[in-house]
């Protein structure tokens, strides 16, 4: 997990390159305050490569869920038949992997 510390605007002026150095080092991120208000944020390449995957990730499941609502709609399911198959889908599938411990689970 990356920890964050809170730098003036000020302080950021004067000691740009041992920030960057540190928060590069430390794999942290600083909040820039001017005037005791948030106005950025300073990310270390490796905080900023997490954000990016997470956010494509998400975009990735997005377009999976819309695909399958497509899918779904294009087959005439309802919401409860799909439901019902993705939940006996699940069962097989669990069974299949784990055996008979995922039925004792249940």
């Amino acid at each position: 997990m990356s920890s964050q510390r809170i730098i003036t605007a000020t302080e950021v002026r004067r000691n740009f390159g041992a920030i960057v150095r540190q928060l590069g080092k430390r794999h942290e991120h600083a909040i820039i305050q001017s005037s005791g208000t948030p106005v950025a944020v300073l990310l270390s390449m490796a905080e900023y490569e997490r954000l990016v995957a997470h956010k494509r990730r998400k975009a990735t499941f997005h377009e999976f869920a819309r695909n399958l609502g497509q899918e779904v709609e294009g087959q005439g399911l309802s919401e409860e038949e799909f439901t019902s198959e993705l939940e006996s889908t699940k069962r097989r599938v669990s069974t299949e992997q784990y055996g008979c411990l995922a039925v004792l689970l249940r």
